[in-house]
């Protein structure tokens, strides 16, 4: 019977020890291979893709439209260590064929010595109308083949916030303004305060809407779009025709004893582009959404 339970006590330890052997094996390994490979002056890496790969969630697809991905393959670790030679690599792109198409404006090349960098963008094309919360996953990996193998990966999960209207955040570091660029690709206006028998929530087409009165016009939208912001980091240009025009609502937040806007609420048009300017207190920030951040400093929501 002792004999019995100590077998069982080492088949324990080992269903424990072995794996988690293996795996420290694996990750020793991995770690002599870039030691081994950095020792030689090779470099190869990503501003988006990982070696082990990474997941990237964006939630401000339209469903409708195409979805845009930038990122770029590098030979350098920092300002001073770069590669010695030129890098050969591949990317390959995995994707659902039934949901998108999925193209990328070149699958290989070569990293030379000197121009350190290479950059690309992933086109996401829906071959099917998406629902609201619908998601497809893209999975981008970038394999260097001379002078080293080397692996980068990195998963998106691209949701539909709200169908056919999609947004995105354009800046960069040291500019005093960032710009929030909104599409609407619906082609239908929606009744927001009755009239007529027209309920709130109805679907006009473009035709019903342009035989309305200007005065019944006006309580429809294709879109009723919400921005809001803390504005202890951005303030929204209050001289923008948005904020002007009187067809936006507003609320305010105190900051520094000065009420600056901190939400807005307006109507899009069918088939139309909006754009909103932001000033940064913080300039040397980069709120590029979702090309360089994974969160959005302003958010949004449309109905």
């Amino acid at each position: 019977m002792k004999k019995k339970k100590l077998l069982i006590m080492i088949l324990i330890i080992l269903m424990i020890v072995v794996p988690f052997s293996l795996t420290l094996g694996r990750y020793v390994l991995e770690n002599i291979k870039s030691y081994i490979m950095e020792t030689n002056n090779f470099f190869f890496s990503s501003d988006k893709l990982k070696e082990h790969g990474v997941i990237y969630e964006v939630n401000n697809w339209g469903g409708a439209n195409d979805f845009y991905i930038q990122f770029e393959l590098n030979n350098h670790k920092n300002n001073i260590l770069t590669s010695k030679g030129d890098i050969e690599y591949s990317i390959v792109l995995d994707y659902d064929e039934n949901d998108t198409i999925c193209t990328i404006d070149n699958d290989s090349g070569v990293i030379y010595e000197n121009e350190k960098t290479d950059s690309f963008e992933v086109t996401v094309t829906p071959r099917r109308v998406f629902d609201d919360e619908e998601s497809v996953n893209l999975t981008i990996t970038a394999k260097s083949s001379v002078p080293y193998e080397k692996e980068l990966s990195a998963t998106y999960v691209i949701t539909v916030g709200k169908r056919g209207i999609s947004y995105q955040i354009t800046d960069s570091a040291n500019t005093p303004y960032m710009m929030f660029s909104i599409t609407n690709a619906l082609d239908t206006y929606v009744v927001r305060t009755a009239f007529d028998g027209n309920n709130p929530g109805k679907t006009l087409t473009t035709a019903e809407y342009l035989a309305l009165s200007p005065e019944n016009q006006a309580k429809c939208a294709s879109a009723l779009i919400t921005l809001s912001w803390d504005p202890s980091e951005v303030i929204i240009d209050t001289t923008s025709n948005i904020v002007t025009s009187g067809i936006a609502t507003t609320t305010t937040s105190t900051y520094n004893g000065i009420a600056y806007i901190s939400s807005i609420t307006f109507p899009v048009d069918i088939l139309s582009s909006t754009e909103v300017r932001f000033y940064k207190w913080d300039v040397t920030q980069n709120y590029s959404y979702p090309a360089v951040q994974s969160t959005p400093i302003v958010t949004f929501s449309a109905s």
